[in-house]
């Protein structure tokens, strides 16, 4: 069974680091120093974590956009053992939902956010079935990976 879960604490926030330090920093091979940065702790960032069955395996935040209705998810890591479990599409799913609930803006008698992301080239495949689409196409090294955006409007 898979569970996510809104971080609260500093307890929290740790959790999210160690996944995020095993799947970026030794799977990955991306410095600390690149990894963890001043929007982890930011107040309006959100964090949430996903557990299979007891097990923490995942973890997402959200970050405010620069423009009212628009924001940023990114740190999403999965732990190998997680992957194509469904884990990875029920904490994009909780984190959009945060997205629009502390984020969205009316639009035509709906509440909608744009959500962006910067996403690795080797997940973008996840990212599509997901509803989210390229923006530019223009791809560009972040930490020594291949990157592109990519984006998704999401209502209610």
């Amino acid at each position: 069974m898979i569970r996510v879960e809104d971080v609260v604490d500093r307890a929290g926030l740790e959790a999210a680091w160690r996944i995020r330090y095993e799947v970026f920093v030794v799977e990955q091979r991306v410095p600390v120093e690149e990894e963890v940065d001043a929007l982890d702790t930011d107040p309006s960032t959100s964090h949430a974590l996903a557990w299979l069955g007891d097990e923490l395996v995942a973890t997402g935040r959200v970050l405010g956009g620069h423009h009212p209705g628009e924001v940023h998810i990114g740190r999403v890591a999965v732990r190998r053992m997680a992957r194509r479990r469904g884990v990875g599409a029920a904490l994009m799913a909780h984190l959009e939902g945060v997205a629009l609930a502390r984020h969205g803006v009316p639009d035509g008698g709906d509440l909608a956010v744009r959500i962006v992301l910067s996403a690795q080239e080797q997940a973008m495949a996840f990212y599509t079935r997901l509803g989210y689409r390229v923006i530019s196409g223009e791809r560009y090294l972040d930490a020594g990976i291949w990157h592109q955006d990519m984006e998704r409007r999401v209502r209610v």
